[in-house]
């Protein structure tokens, strides 16, 4: 933010998400042909290889800054937002309401941030503001047939994200312009979710797959 004042960029990493959770499981099921239970004859033969996998992760939201349009110490940085109010409380006045029709709200009070004075930085710390967190269950059940001594066959069904939970990002975060005179009527909110690394989105996938070994 100043050159001149390192403390100013103060704050929390862009990676500190403060808690995560994971738990992941593997469960072969005690049925079939060579378990302790249901192992003889042709129930054997269709309950044998059946395995249940998961991993459920909970964490989180990730930090973010309010920015302000305006470089309030000519230092060629425009200024993060000054904080006037509670961005999680009533509305403070008339045009202060976020349009919920834009997405969800996440920032219900968009006249909480203002300019800087001039010369003078924000009075929030970098990275103040944490946007929403997520939970996630994946799972697999599989079964694997053996069809002769040298040749088995595994079908594996597969679900990501299989309760359908969203996994929003963070809010707009473009503050006041002039005033309390919001940049963006998007200001404060979440208007989309994650993408995976194959460009599809985080919503529930289901797959299934046939592998033949021998």
């Amino acid at each position: 933010r100043n050159s001149l004042n390192l403390e100013q960029s103060y704050g929390n990493s862009d990676n500190d998400v403060r808690h995560v959770g994971v738990i992941n499981y593997i469960w072969d099921l005690p049925f079939g042909r060579g378990r302790a239970h249901l192992s003889d004859g042709v129930v054997g033969r269709i309950l044998e290889g059946f395995e249940v996998t998961g991993i459920f992760t909970a964490e989180t939201g990730h930090p973010f800054n309010v920015r302000a349009s305006r470089d309030t110490q000519r230092m060629g940085v425009n200024a993060w937002g000054y904080q006037v109010g509670d961005p999680f409380g009533a509305p403070s006045g008339p045009g202060c309401t976020p349009d919920p029709t834009l997405g969800r709200v996440y920032f219900t009070n968009q006249c909480a941030f203002t300019l800087p004075p001039w010369g003078s930085a924000s009075n929030n710390e970098r990275n103040q503001w944490y946007g929403p967190g997520f939970w996630d269950w994946d799972m697999s059940v599989s079964k694997i047939t053996r069809l002769t001594e040298r040749v088995k066959a595994e079908l594996r069904f597969e679900g990501y994200n299989v309760l359908n939970h969203p996994h929003f990002l963070n809010p707009g975060t473009d503050a006041a312009s002039n005033g309390n005179l919001i940049t963006s009527s998007q200001f404060g909110i979440i208007t989309s979710t994650f993408t995976q690394p194959d460009g599809t989105t985080s919503a529930r996938q289901l797959q299934v797959a046939l592998r033949v070994s021998f």
